[in-house]
């Protein structure tokens, strides 16, 4: 080869090199991660934002978004221009654990945590997410009674979820990270929203009227121990009373008992004497010369009784 010729493959070959190294620069984006096929396999570690410089030929870069967060719906769908699509009957609904039907709706947020993984296993990631999730929410709201599931269980719902869902991407080696869940509605299906508000209503009246009846309780049944205490203590003061009242009968008859079988004479005397100093100062006493007649007219009759003078 004439020198004229060889210059010309050495400079043909030196550009072939230039290019080929240039070609071997990557520049890797802050919302980005690069994930290095080496001859069709995956490097452990990706490449992080900014220039790097890979064999053109040898290794491919693959560009992963991982700051993007996408929004998954759950029982729900979105249409084109942000409308939400029909569901079908049964399409988002759920059956409680007290065999109660329940309309859920969530919005699933995720994002690539894993770019080696989700390039390596990639699928349809929406799809993926929406599965998971609907097979978690299945088996969260087949251990909620249907109250709870409407008021306190939603905390405990949404945390089974994110939970349960990362449990199930992360099994399947997606590499897809759960950002949030969020609960959009919990509600009894259109069809029996009527019969149910009537369900709930009747249970919220149970639940009025057993608090006034305890109510009513803690405040009368107090009182009545109180007149009951009240009504014991008054017969127990008075039975005790009247024991004593007795007792100091029976001493009084025991002490006369005795006296009348040493002199019954003197004892009448006594009492006929104590009688008329009892009875007389509350009756009317009239003094009358002997031989008058005394005309006795009772109120009620007409006419009148003579009575002779004693």
């Amino acid at each position: 080869m004439s020198p004229a010729g060889r210059k010309a493959a050495l400079s043909a070959a030196g550009l072939l090199a230039a290019v080929w190294l240039l070609s071997g620069i990557v520049a890797v984006r802050t919302s980005q991660q690069g994930v290095v096929l080496r001859l069709g396999v995956p490097r452990p570690i990706p490449l992080t934002p900014g220039i790097h410089w890979v064999p053109r030929g040898i290794d491919r870069v693959v560009k992963v978004e991982v700051t993007k967060t996408e929004t998954v719906p759950i029982g729900f769908r979105t249409a084109e221009g942000g409308l939400e699509a029909t569901l079908s009957a049964d399409e988002g609904q759920w059956l409680t654990g007290d065999t109660n039907i329940l309309a859920v709706q969530l919005a699933v947020q995720y994002r690539v945590a894993k770019p080696v993984e989700w390039v390596v296993n990639g699928r349809d990631t929406r799809e993926l997410v929406r599965r998971a999730t609907e097979s978690v929410v299945t088996d969260a709201m087949g251990r909620l009674p249907v109250d709870e599931a409407l008021t306190a269980g939603r905390l405990t719902l949404l945390e089974e979820v994110r939970r349960g869902t990362q449990g199930l991407l992360d099994d399947w080696q997606s590499g897809v990270g759960i950002v949030s869940v969020a609960i959009r509605s919990v509600d009894p299906p259109p069809a029996v929203l009527a019969a149910f508000q009537d369900v709930q209503n009747a249970k919220s009246d149970r639940e009025r009227y057993v608090n006034e009846a305890e109510s009513y309780a803690n405040d009368t049944l107090p009182r009545a121990r109180g007149e009951a205490g009240a009504l014991v203590s008054s017969a127990v003061s008075q039975r005790q009373r009247r024991v004593e009242e007795a007792h100091g009968d029976a001493a009084r008859f025991e002490s006369l008992r005795r006296e009348a079988s040493l002199a019954p004479g003197p004892l009448r005397a006594r009492l006929y004497l104590e009688t008329l100093e009892e009875v007389l100062p509350r009756m009317k006493v009239y003094v009358v010369d002997e031989g008058t007649r005394l005309r006795l007219v009772r109120p009620e009759a007409a006419g009148g009784v003579s009575v002779p003078p004693s």
